[in-house]
């Protein structure tokens, strides 16, 4: 079912079993699969069915600390959320990353890594990607060879879903739009969580159409879904009973803000291009396109003190190639953007006819990327963060245009990611040596010398995590192991704003195995309860 807020003569109040507040990619998932399982569930979008520049301005953030590129060109507030622009890359945590090794000093996750594999399962089903290994058993499926040996290096490879599947207003976006069971409003803002006299039980949450009418959601149980930022922003501003904001009785809330940090850390020279692509370009199958990752192992941590960092090898085609131009149509499908530019594109195929048979070739029958020449090859490093109190969302003093505290990113960079990525970068070195790679022209900024190391040359990657971290203890976490905020009996938070740590893995992934956890989770609760 679908309502807009916008409509004229609506109720100013709607009842349901669980509200979900957030149409992204945790809030379509969630809502869908509890639909599924019977449950009356109303989803609230902020945004519209498409894409709308005055939604999209309510996202503006003040800077405080480092630059953040990701808080502005990273969200969009729209149904399907980040999905419709993502690039659907799907890569599990591991043991090492959610139970760190003690001396590492990084924070243990109160889940088990077991908990997560069925889900990481059913999340692979929904994305439409195939079940094969994310380890380097899959390259005996592609009958290659592993291109190395090492117990300080592992190779991974991460799934990127096929463009019809990555935008999951699409997909479960409509069933919840068609479902009997979910409820979809649009123009629904969010503006605050209402809870009881003791602030101990979430009784609805009010929302604003963008003419300033607001209505009110009752409901049994609420789910926060409205990403990194907007969780904080929205537990920060609903202050009526509790001063500090919903779940900040212990001033947590907003603190330990965290993304990837990633440098380009060298050129591939072409001496040693046909190598690196016979051994590191991406492999395809049946849609689904696999990237190769080098990931520090426990041992190599362990022994050099390092965050968890990865390396992959970057392929970038040169603009108005043919595959550049198919990579532009297949993104404009994937937003919906069926307009004047997406035809533009189409208009271009034609001249770029020759690479595009190479690329349907190389695919179908090496099941391989094709690499054009004129394609430059380059080396990104990411890198995990150090858990810091300091790195923050908290509120400003100005208001949003619904009345609404604007946020403010407080973004703290310490000296253990440079030490991390230059350490890494000496690893990685010998190991590139040794497998005949002796031409790689590493980057000032990735051996960490002096002011190379600033601004220009380092940049997040959009992976906005913490500020609702998860933990057993309260005094320094927001929500529980279950995703409970701490205090309150029924309010959740399903984000990457709940991840203690970041790992070198896309965060997407696991969180939406988080949501399908705790949709499974809720529905126990509702027939314990019976």
């Amino acid at each position: 079912m679908y309502i807009d807020l916008e409509t004229r003569g609506l109720p100013s109040v709607f009842r349901s079993d669980i509200c979900v507040v957030g149409g992204g990619v945790a809030g379509i998932l969630l809502a869908s699969r509890l639909g599924q399982s019977g449950r009356n569930v109303h989803l609230l979008e902020a945004g519209g069915l498409e894409f709308e520049e005055r939604s999209q301005r309510l996202y503006r953030t003040e800077i405080a600390g480092e630059p953040h590129s990701g808080v502005e060109e990273g969200r969009f507030r729209t149904f399907g959320g980040s999905s419709t622009r993502w690039a659907g890359q799907l890569l599990p945590f591991t043991e090492d990353v959610l139970h760190p090794d003690s001396r590492l000093g990084m924070p243990i996750w109160p889940i088990e890594l077991a908990e997560l594999e069925p889900y990481y399962l059913e999340v692979q089903k929904v994305m439409g990607v195939s079940t094969s290994p994310f380890s380097d058993e899959l390259l005996r499926e592609f009958k290659c060879e592993l291109p190395f040996q090492s117990s300080r290096v592992r190779l991974r490879f991460s799934k990127c879903a096929p463009f019809v599947r990555r935008n999951l207003s699409m997909t479960l976006g409509k069933q919840c739009l068609a479902s009997s069971n979910v409820t979809v409003f649009t123009h629904a803002n969010a503006l605050s969580i209402d809870v009881n006299g003791n602030g101990e039980f979430a009784l609805g949450v009010t929302a604003t159409n963008y003419g300033g009418v607001r209505y009110e959601f009752f409901a049994n149980q609420f789910v926060i879904c409205t990403g990194t930022i907007e969780a904080s922003r929205l537990l920060l501003a609903s202050t009526a009973v509790c001063p500090q904001g919903v779940g900040n009785c212990r001033g947590q809330v907003g603190r330990y803000f965290h993304d990837h940090v990633e440098v380009r850390a060298a050129e591939i020279a072409p001496e040693d291009r046909k190598r690196v692509i016979r051994a590191f370009a991406p492999y395809v199958r049946d849609g689904t396109s696999y990237r190769a990752k080098l990931e520090a192992t426990a041992e190599l941590r362990i022994e050099r003190s390092l965050l968890s960092v990865s390396a992959q090898f970057a392929i970038e085609e040169p603009s108005g190639s043919g595959a550049d131009l198919i990579r532009r149509v297949l993104r404009g499908i994937q937003q919906g953007r069926l307009n004047r530019d997406l035809r533009r594109d189409m208009l271009g195929v034609p001249a770029a006819s020759r690479e595009i048979v190479n690329l349907a070739i190389a695919a179908k029958l090496r099941n391989r990327r094709f690499v054009s020449r004129a394609a430059s090859v380059v080396l990104d490093i990411d890198v995990e963060q150090k858990p810091d109190c300091e790195s923050r969302i908290r509120l400003g003093e100005e208001w949003d245009a619904l009345g609404m505290r604007k946020a403010i990113l407080d973004w703290r960079i310490s000296g253990d990611e440079r030490a991390s990525i230059r350490c890494y970068v000496q690893e990685l070195d010998g190991l590139f040596r040794e497998y005949g790679l002796a031409n790689i022209h590493w980057t000032p900024q990735a051996q960490g010398e002096g002011d190379c190391w600033e601004l220009a040359n380092r940049r997040d990657t959009f992976h906005m995590m913490g500020g609702t971290r998860m933990g057993a203890d309260p005094s320094t976490s927001v929500v529980d192991s279950s995703l409970k905020v701490h205090g309150l009996r029924n309010l959740y938070v399903v984000s990457c704003s709940v991840f203690p740590s970041g790992g070198s893995s896309n965060p997407t992934f696991t969180m939406m195995a988080l949501a399908l956890r705790l949709a499974d989770r809720l529905q126990v609760d509702r027939d314990t309860a019976r």
